[in-house]
């Protein structure tokens, strides 16, 4: 059997806290009010020992429609629900809300607890059940059992507790153990001595002692002091337990009932939401475009506008696809389930299942933003996991993040990226050990972008072999530059890109060889040729202004081409040169261990400030280095 919790629904004084207490021996009233008035007004949470030893959570949701708001916090992890009604009253408005809440919001299990049995005689009791049967006819509690009892003579309360551990024991967990951890906060408070404690139901993963997760929607890091599990110290809570959680961090005025506790980067916080959004059949209004709504969902509660994206309006018992437009900031996963209260008189009209909880705004009707809608809602993994990547435009999607994102295991999301690599509609990218996936659709961007980038460096430079790899990494800001690295690497191995020494070009890139280059280079060979050991200043030539403009690329590009050797600032020489000077060098070494200044100064007929740029040369390639004299040189290679 998994974690189970149980929660309560039913119309104001129906007997919800007191058959808790009944089935318990606690009281699920903690307000003041609450216990003056006699009704709930918040959430109450209990627990419940089941047969086999474990501990079921308990949640009491109040029934006064002004309170709906609190109901539906509390409804957010429940595994089984007891609809109670009122044997002397039968089912009420507020019943028949809270059937529509418990359905819209995904619970699929109920036990119907016909409370104040021992107000009424067996042939109302009769009537009253046939009532019940009649209105779930058709719904999901159509085949719920139906327990008569009463919280005050405690009839039928050990039946009742029967029944709890038969239903607990046959629940398989539908949460993610092994995922990112989601707690929405439906209560918090501080303590003297511990600071701030939240409170909530662990829909999926689990959370340890010493944890760091995120507060969203407000994205505060926050670290796990302590954990209580039903009142009792852990060192961990898992998920479908209720847990109070001890926080460092984060102050108590920072958190509100809606914010979720999370594993970082594992929910999304924005206000454009895409979602189906539906009707109940019995809802009496008609949404609109533009229509107000009150939004619930998890803990949360904010208002809202609906954007029907393929529908001008939808009636009782339609649906459509539609963005929510937030008035305030979200915390919700694809896939969670909302419930959608009319703005004015305030009442449950629908709900819905999200699609992309951070999407842009999206324009109505148009084909390719409902095509996306709708591969979402079929929901396959594959699907679901490219649409996911494609979200990830500019930065490459890390594949665990991925994994935790759409609630898969690493393996499976493994398998399905291996999938989408074969099948080419994504790239896969290994850095530091990590797998990181692209789609090819916003790789061909980048690339484009990379070589307009590299287009326009190019011709700003016509005289440049390339481009350093900075100009191309940082064409892609917002990615890791690691990962920009990468990248850039895969367009070389790839063959659209290729190094040249330290720059980078597009493959099979030449440089312009027109007028400007040919008058250049001629001019500088010849007079550097002249010159011979007497090196002529750059600066002494003669050149056009067009020439000039581009003067210091094109000695860099005949540098580069091995055509003159930079020897100083102003100085340059032919290869040739040097190489005969290496020969002459090395032939007056013979029979000598060093070399002075003065005697390579006589070997060339140059002077002494030219001599030193060409032993600093010999250094530079490792035929010969300084001895204890500046004068001196040793020979290092023969």
């Amino acid at each position: 059997m998994s974690h189970v919790i149980i929660g309560t629904a039913g119309h104001i004084d129906h007997g919800k806290t007191a058959l808790i207490r009944a089935l318990t021996g606690r009281d699920t009233d903690r307000l003041e009010e609450e216990k003056r008035r006699g009704i709930t007004i918040d959430l109450g949470f209990t627990w419940f020992d089941l047969p086999d030893g474990e501990r079921a959570g308990i949640i009491d949701v109040p029934g006064h429609e002004k309170f709906i708001r609190n109901m539906t916090a509390g409804v957010a992890g429940m595994d089984l629900v007891l609809l109670v009604i009122a044997a002397d009253e039968g089912i009420m408005p507020q019943t028949r809300e809270h059937m529509d809440i418990m359905e819209l919001l995904g619970v699929r299990r109920y036990l119907i607890v016909l409370n104040k049995c021992d107000l009424v005689d067996e042939e109302w009791l009769r009537m009253v059940e046939e009532e019940i049967r009649g209105e779930v006819r058709g719904s999901i509690l159509e085949e719920a059992p139906i327990i008569r009892a009463s919280a005050v003579t405690g009839e039928g309360i050990d039946s009742l507790k029967e029944q709890i551990a038969g239903m607990a024991a046959g629940i398989r967990d539908g949460r993610k153990a092994e995922g990112a951890a989601r707690l929405p906060v439906d209560r918090v408070f501080s303590a003297a001595g511990f600071g701030t404690i939240v409170t909530g139901t662990l829909l999926e993963g689990t959370i340890r002692r010493g944890d760091q997760l995120t507060l969203y929607p407000k994205g505060i890091s926050c670290r796990v002091r302590g954990i209580q599990v039903y009142n009792e110290a852990a060192e961990q809570c898992c998920a479908g337990q209720r847990s109070a959680l001890n926080l460092a961090g984060v102050e108590r005025e920072e958190i509100r009932r809606g914010c979720v506790l999370a594993a970082p980067d594992s929910v999304w916080s924005g206000r454009n939401v895409d979602v189906r959004l539906s009707l109940l059949k019995g809802a009496g209004r008609t949404v609109r475009n533009q229509t107000r709504l009150h939004f619930y969902s998890g803990s949360a509660e904010m208002l809202c506008r609906a954007v029907l994206l393929d529908a001008d309006s939808i009636a009782p018992g339609e649906n459509c696809l539609a963005q929510l437009r937030m008035e305030s900031d979200t915390a919700l996963k694809p896939g969670d389930r909302f419930v959608v209260r009319f703005y004015s008189p305030v009442e449950t009209i629908g709900g819905g299942i999200v699609l992309e909880p951070d999407a842009a705004r999206e324009r109505r009707f148009r084909p390719d933003v409902l095509e996306r809608l709708r591969k979402r809602e079929k929901g396959d993994p594959a699907v679901l996991l490219e649409l996911q990547a494609g979200k990830h435009k500019e930065t490459m999607a890390a594949a665990a993040e991925l994994a935790a994102e759409l609630e898969m295991t690493e393996k499976e999301a493994e398998e399905w990226i291996r999938e989408l690599a074969d099948r080419g509609r994504i790239l896969v990218f290994t850095v530091n050990g990590r797998e990181y996936i692209w789609h090819v659709r916003d790789e061909a961007s980048a690339r484009e972008t990379l070589l307009r980038k590299l287009k326009e460096y190019l011709e700003v430079h016509p005289y440049r072999t390339g481009a350093p790899a900075a100009l191309l990494t940082g064409a892609l800001p917002r990615m890791n530059k690691k990962l920009a690295s990468e990248y850039v690497e895969h367009l070389c191995r790839n063959g659209i890109l290729e190094r040249r020494g330290e720059l980078l070009a597009p493959a099979g890139y030449e440089i312009r060889k027109d007028e400007i280059f040919c008058g250049v280079r001629t001019k500088v060979l010849a007079a550097l040729n002249d010159a011979g050991y007497q090196f002529a200043k750059i600066s002494g030539m003669e050149f056009s202004r067009r020439e000039e403009e581009h003067l210091e690329e094109l000695l860099l590009l005949l540098s580069e081409n091995g055509e003159i050797v930079k020897l100083s600032d102003d100085c340059y020489t032919l290869p040739s040169h040097l190489e005969k000077a290496c020969t002459v060098i090395r032939d007056r070494f013979r029979g000598k261990d060093r070399i002075t200044v003065a005697e390579v100064r006589d070997l060339f007929g140059t002077s002494r400030k030219n001599v030193r740029m060409i032993l600093d040369y010999t250094d530079r390639i490792g035929m010969t280095q300084k001895t204890g004299g500046e004068s001196e040189r040793a020979l290092l290679t023969r």
